[in-house]
């Protein structure tokens, strides 16, 4: 926190996440108040997240060859323009389920030129030594933001509507945009000279080559799809089906969700930070699943409250475990585009596992469907693990 450029952004981006959230939140919460449908409202998580898995390898391309800061301006600009627009249609009552999937659309594509930069900006603003601890603040501002942005929310929406919390985003994100402009990046992009398509291709031929990443790529995926999906996508419709809650009781699952986080950021940063990440990956995908299923088993909101808090936790653990094993083996050149396939990885697994849960949860009933996504995790999580199978997590060969 001595590196006052880093100090800022980490600030910027903690302001801009609360912003996330609050939309995060009121979106779901809307959609399954005009529809009352587990469909629609794995469907707004798809079409939120689903455009960045093709708008994100370019982001990230495009962070090894120009400003990542410059990027990341651009994208703060358009993702509170599109949050105004679904204020002014909301504040017009205008907003249909239609149009909020069409506005969510251009936010997912915008967000693939949020994600990768703000993964890849911390490289340099810290030294190359300090960039393990960098990445776990980065990773505790994120949950700094999913615990005030819930909570945020679930005041809001029990008192004033979803209105008010687009209001905070639109707010947040200019917070986020004066605080960025005060960041000072000392660092000369790659050679532009190079095609675009052929530094694209070379970044996903380094990504081939190295097993660890693939691994990283992987677990990434799994827990994205069936473990996030249910944390944050579909948490709406957890509220609504399994214990009968409104917006209150929405924001109130996201908020132990954040303060598991909470806890998870403490143990990760003091004494977790010590632990193999090959062993602490493998009991954080059973600890997850333990989470859902403490969910699933009651009809009571306050032991539900349990679960997100565990499910928290684990999801804290394994972001911050995952990417760390994934930056230490980086050659700086091709920082940008491998964090954007990582983030590939993430974007594609929950969109697909939050739309593939809500059309079951409809189907079967989201109990059942939360039931088997937590046994899955499980099983494929524990075969991954099976004899030395994580070790490649361990890697300390720390790039150029």
């Amino acid at each position: 926190m001595h590196h006052v450029s880093f100090a800022r952004f980490l600030l910027a981006n903690t302001v801009s996440t609360v912003g996330q959230f609050l939309q995060g939140l009121a979106v779901p919460f809307l959609i399954n108040q005009m529809t009352d449908s587990n469909t629609w409202v794995g469907a707004a998580a798809f079409v939120s997240l689903i455009p960045a898995v093709v708008t994100t390898p370019i982001s990230g391309t495009l962070a090894d060859r120009i400003d990542r800061k410059r990027i990341l301006v651009v994208a703060y600009v358009l993702q509170g323009c599109i949050t105004g627009g679904l204020l002014v249609l909301h504040l017009a009552d205008l907003l249909t389920p239609w149009r909020i999937l069409w506005l969510l659309l251009a936010s997912g594509a915008v967000a693939g030129f949020q994600w990768a930069p703000i993964q890849s900006l911390s490289a340099v603003l810290v030294p190359r030594k300090m960039l393990p601890q960098a990445i776990r603040l980065l990773s505790i501002s994120f949950t700094v933001g999913r615990s005030v942005g819930p909570a945020t929310a679930a005041l809001m929406l029990a008192f004033a509507g979803p209105g008010l919390a687009f209001a905070g985003t639109v707010g947040c994100y200019l917070v986020g945009l004066a605080l960025l402009a005060t960041v000072r990046c000392h660092w000369e992009p790659g050679d532009a000279s190079e095609p675009f398509f052929a530094q694209f291709r070379a970044g996903i031929a380094y990504v081939r080559a190295k097993p660890s990443i693939l691994l990283a790529l992987r677990l990434s995926f799994t827990m994205a799809f069936l473990g996030a999906a249910f944390a944050y996508s579909l948490t709406a419709s957890v509220a609504d089906d399994l214990f009968s809650a409104g917006g209150g009781g929405l924001g109130a699952l996201a908020l132990m969700l954040g303060l598991g986080s909470v806890l998870g950021g403490v143990y990760i940063a003091g004494p977790g930070g010590q632990v193999r990440r090959s062993r602490l990956e493998a009991a954080v995908a059973l600890i997850f699943a333990f989470g859902m299923l403490i969910v699933t088993a009651t009809p009571w909101l306050y032991v539900g409250f349990l679960g997100y808090f565990v499910m928290g936790m684990a999801h804290m653990l394994h972001g911050v475990t995952v990417n760390t094993a994934l930056q230490l083996q980086l050659d700086e050149e091709y920082r940008g585009r491998v964090m954007s396939v990582w983030l590939v990885a993430l974007l594609g697994g929950l969109p697909l596992g939050s739309l593939a849960g809500g059309v079951l949860g409809d189907l079967l009933g989201i109990r059942w469907v939360m039931l088997g996504y937590a046994v899955l995790l499980a099983g494929m999580v524990s075969s991954m693990a099976r004899g030395a199978g994580l070790a490649l997590l361990d890697d300390e060969g720390l790039g150029a």
